[in-house]
């Protein structure tokens, strides 16, 4: 299993840092909401709700911004085979992090009625539905390879069907049953991340990769209004509380335009100083990697520690040691493809 989807030109680590900014927000959040209690740390919770406005939308984001360039700049004839390879890595990575938390969250045996519910997409494990999610995002952006390539090669048109895709979030969600349709169209049954309800920001990544998309006020004016709109739900509801996010309504979808648009340019002005930020860079480059092993070792150490307790800084402190050793055994694991790549390169 590769880190899935890599910005491989030199222009483009910056959208390896876009990725890797999400993948620590989203593994601090999970240590979080696994040993930390918002009851006892109630600073933590505010905390989750804001990386998870943002990581799979941002995710959803990046993911279009580099089909756009490893992919839909190319022939479908030269590129249909590594997009179906990259979706069935990512089915993978949601088969390995579901199995492990039935084995290890829910204490299920190891045993084939364990497993083949995941197997088959007719079980949607806690924790890693997201990367199902991921499998059928790619599988659409392949079957809808051609009329894709046609929309975004059309700015204005581009930008104007990710906004029509805004209103899948009106369908009537109780009326999906099948558990496989879920992280397709959404369900009220159960936590999904639904592609449909999320393409805008596919169409948003390819746009913004297709057109060298920086600094733009129309785009600034654009996220200040979609996130605006969530802000204006969110503090006129009852209670003060938030959107809904299972499944999404119009008002979650947007509402992380504006800091994702902050992340962006961020990532764009990190890029200038290439060694301060070499590691985030790494981490973006090898998102499966990291997102799949630190499910791994979170439900572990959660299954073998049940009662261990944690404030944000010691969240944070576990956050950088699980970091520290999904590091080192990517380097263990690639490194005899780097020293074969070297000896090619000596060769040559």
């Amino acid at each position: 299993m590769s880190g899935g989807l890599t910005a491989t030109h030199q222009r483009e680590r910056e959208i390896d840092i876009f990725k890797g900014l999400l993948v620590l927000g989203m593994i601090y959040c999970h240590c979080l909401q696994f040993f930390s209690d918002q009851m006892i740390f109630p600073q933590g919770q505010q905390f989750i709700d804001v990386i998870n406005l943002i990581t799979f939308s941002g995710f959803v984001f990046s993911f279009g911004y580099v089909c756009q360039l490893a992919y839909y700049s190319k022939p479908f004839s030269r590129v249909w085979h590594r997009m179906l390879v990259t979706a069935i890595k990512t089915l993978l990575a949601f088969y390995i992090s579901g199995t492990a938390f039935r084995l290890f969250i829910d204490k299920r045996p190891l045993e084939w009625n364990t497993i083949r519910p995941i197997l088959l997409l007719s079980d949607m494990p806690g924790w890693s539905e997201f990367l199902s999610s991921f499998t059928y995002l790619i599988v659409l952006g392949l079957l809808l390879f051609v009329p894709l390539k046609w929309v975004i090669g059309r700015k204005w048109m581009g930008f104007s069907m990710a906004g029509i895709l805004l209103l899948t979030t009106f369908i009537p969600y109780e009326a999906i049953q099948v558990v496989a349709l879920a992280p397709l169209l959404g369900t009220r049954d159960f936590a999904s991340f639904p592609v449909m309800q999320y393409f805008s920001y596919y169409l948003l990544g390819m746009l913004f990769a297709r057109y060298r998309i920086a600094w733009d006020l129309r785009v600034l004016a654009g996220a200040v209004i979609a996130s605006g709109a969530f802000v204006w739900k969110w503090l006129s509801s009852a209670n003060a509380s938030l959107p809904e996010r299972f499944p999404p309504s119009i008002w979650w979808v947007v509402g992380p335009a504006l800091l994702l648009y902050g992340y962006y340019l961020l990532s764009r002005l990190m890029e200038k100083y290439p060694l301060p930020f070499f590691p985030l860079e790494a981490i973006g480059r090898n998102v499966l990697w990291y997102l799949v092993m630190s499910n791994v070792l979170i439900f572990a150490l959660k299954s073998n520690q049940p009662l261990l307790l944690l404030g944000l800084l010691d969240t944070l402190w576990m956050e950088l040691g699980l970091l520290g050793v999904i590091g080192f055994c990517i380097w263990i694991i690639t490194k005899p493809t780097r020293r074969t790549a070297h000896i090619n390169k000596t060769k040559i």
